[in-house]
């Protein structure tokens, strides 16, 4: 399993949906097109948030980490 395809699952189980595909990202939220943030998973597992693609910022490792082990994530 790749390291997008376990964040794309762990996205899942936290009730998040990709919303878009695109060449560079996919786009992850559980709010819709008028989310407040925005997940962005690239093609290598990278990890961004943000409200759009340009303003987005890497998440930390901190963060993936909890995420990845599957336990709850208070804030980015």
């Amino acid at each position: 399993m790749t390291l997008k395809e376990k964040f794309e699952q762990a996205l899942s189980l936290r009730g998040e949906r990709c919303i878009k595909r695109n060449f560079k990202f996919d786009v992850w939220t559980r709010h819709g097109d008028t989310g407040e943030y925005f997940y962005y998973l690239g093609r290598a597992g990278s990890l961004r948030f943000g409200k759009t693609q340009t303003m987005s910022r890497p998440c930390s490792d901190k963060f993936k980490d909890t995420l990845l082990t599957g336990h709850s994530v208070a804030s980015l």
